[in-house]
């Protein structure tokens, strides 16, 4: 939780209305799914990471197809990050968008350096209660300012539908955090890192009740701005609400939190780019029995190379959608890897690696071949032909077992 579920949904909520939900309510449906089913599994896995687990179950070409997937898209939502970032440092401060990128880039590096998972750790227990005030605080100003009398202004569609952008386009969003959720590295590293399997269990449920409501407050906050008729960009539209709506010591106090955990989202989502880059990759590419001062070492160049590569991207990519980023890199993670990693940790040995490989890759091919063939959502070409490829690899196994 961070960007993409405060300011990138405020941005769109302002820009299309009700669907800027998706976000967090498929988020939550995630967490759901993953501890209903996946607590225990996971837990006995004793994976570190999701690659290594499907080059264990599956052989190494799986494995690394999972990594280069997995860090493309979390790569993505780092980009998502900094953009949140820009558009919060740009509503208060006369910086060019080279400076604004160059700050957010050296406190991320600073965030990380000085404290690594530790400090992403001590935020986590602080960030959600950070966010529900913040969230909280503007939704509440919106309600108590005629908020609900004013919505009733705004046309049914786009503004008050979950399907506003179009049906495919939204049942997209909601896939894509679906199986982004599944697939991404912070949150399967959160369930082995959890004492116990009760733990795990009672995180994910926590998790689930308590994103899609954060999503909600930032949707109405989003909504009153369009139908007051304020005038703004998209991405400086929670910032302005909070500049324009609290006295200037309370502002600043939301502003700071807001700021806080973007900051922290991103040291978290490059943490784990780090771990699958390095661990997954470099580590193996270049010593054959690395010693611990050599991972840290290559640990920390990634991170490095990841922070400068994501400034970047963000100052390229100011003012985008930042939902529409998010969204790409859930379904990226998710497109290839999803079925494979699921009959893995749910039914291990049905799938013989053959066909992994071929659900792996088939279903990146097709994500990125959609776009060239037909107006179908990309996700779901992908996902069609890795399941079909999944499915007719666990009955052909089935057909060959002894």
């Amino acid at each position: 939780m961070g960007g993409g579920s405060t300011v990138g949904t405020v941005q769109m909520a302002y820009g299309y209305g009700l669907s800027a939900w998706w976000f967090t309510l498929g988020g939550g449906i995630g967490c759901l799914l993953l501890g209903l089913r996946f607590a225990g599994p996971l837990r006995r896995s004793e994976l570190e990471t999701i690659p290594q687990f499907l080059s264990r179950s599956y052989g190494s070409p799986t494995g690394r197809i999972a990594m280069a997937a997995a860090s493309a898209g979390t790569f993505i939502s780092i980009v998502a990050q900094f953009l949140a970032g820009l558009a919060l440092l740009r509503s208060v401060l006369p910086l060019t968008t080279a400076q604004a990128s160059s700050v957010l880039a050296l406190s991320v590096a600073g965030f990380i350096f000085f404290g690594g998972l530790k400090s992403f750790g001590a935020l986590g227990k602080a960030k959600i209660a950070l966010l529900y005030v913040v969230m909280g605080g503007c939704s509440a100003v919106a309600f108590l300012g005629g908020g609900l009398e004013s919505l009733a202004t705004l046309p049914r569609t786009p503004y008050l539908s979950l399907f506003g952008r179009g049906l495919p386009k939204d049942l997209g969003a909601l896939t894509s955090l679906v199986v982004g959720v599944f697939t991404t590295q912070i949150y399967i590293q959160a369930f082995f890192a959890a004492s116990d399997e009760a733990s795990a269990r009672r995180g994910a449920f926590l998790s689930a009740l308590l994103m899609p409501p954060l999503g909600l407050m930032g949707v109405h906050v989003g909504l009153v701005l369009r139908a007051r008729g304020v005038t703004t960009d998209p991405s400086q539209a929670l910032p302005l609400f909070i500049i324009e709506h609290f006295p200037p010591l309370m502002a600043g106090i939301l502003w700071s939190g807001l700021f806080i955990t973007v900051i922290g989202c991103a040291a978290g989502l490059i943490l784990g780019v780090a771990t699958n880059v390095s661990r997954d990759f470099l580590l193996p590419l270049l010593f054959k029995d690395a010693t611990e001062g050599q991972s840290l070492r290559t640990s920390r160049l990634v991170v490095a190379v990841v922070v400068v590569l994501a400034a970047l991207l963000g100052a390229g990519g100011e003012g985008s959608m930042i939902l529409q980023w998010s969204y790409l890199s859930m379904g990226l993670r998710g497109a290839g890897t999803f079925f494979p990693f699921v009959v893995g940790i749910l039914a291990p040995g049905r799938l013989h690696a053959p066909w992994a490989l071929a659900a792996s890759v088939g279903g990146l091919t097709a994500l990125f071949a959609a776009p060239l063939f037909t107006a179908t959502e990309p996700l779901f070409a992908g996902l069609l032909v890795s399941g079909c490829l999944t499915a007719l690899g666990m009955k052909k196994s089935g057909d060959t077992a002894p």
